[in-house]
C-alpha cells in the first residue's frame, strides 16, 4: 500500500507546475490543428474523386489555390489546409492564452 502511494506521489511531482497551468501550447495546438485540416483535405480530394463530396471539393478549391480533380491537385489542397489549420492552430492558442484568466 505504500508502495503505491509512493509511486503515485513521485508522478504527481514529475509534472511541472507549468504543465498543470491550463495554457496552451501555441506550436503543438497549431501542429495538431494543422495535421487534422490536412488529413480532412486529403480526404475529401480522395471521396470526390469517387464520386462523393464534390460541393467540398469546389468549395474548399475557392479556398486553396490548385486544389482541382487534375494531377496533384489534391496534394495541393493537403499542403494549403495543413498551412491553414497550423495558422488558424497557432492563432487560436495564443489567443486564449491572452483572455484565459488565472
Amino acid at each position: 500500500m505504500q508502495s503505491q502511494t509512493r509511486r503515485r506521489e513521485s508522478k504527481r511531482s514529475a509534472v511541472s507546475s507549468d504543465d498543470r497551468s491550463g495554457r496552451l501550447d501555441p506550436l503543438a495546438f497549431g501542429f495538431a490543428l494543422g495535421t487534422t485540416m490536412a488529413a480532412s483535405v486529403g480526404f475529401v480530394g480522395v471521396v470526390s474523386r469517387l464520386g462523393w463530396a464534390r460541393r467540398w471539393r469546389v468549395m474548399l478549391a475557392d479556398l486553396y489555390p490548385g486544389f482541382e480533380e487534375e494531377r496533384g491537385g489534391t496534394a495541393s489542397g493537403i499542403a494549403w489546409g495543413g498551412l491553414d489549420g497550423f495558422a488558424a492552430g497557432v492563432t487560436v492558442a495564443w489567443l486564449y492564452n491572452v483572455f484565459r484568466r488565472e
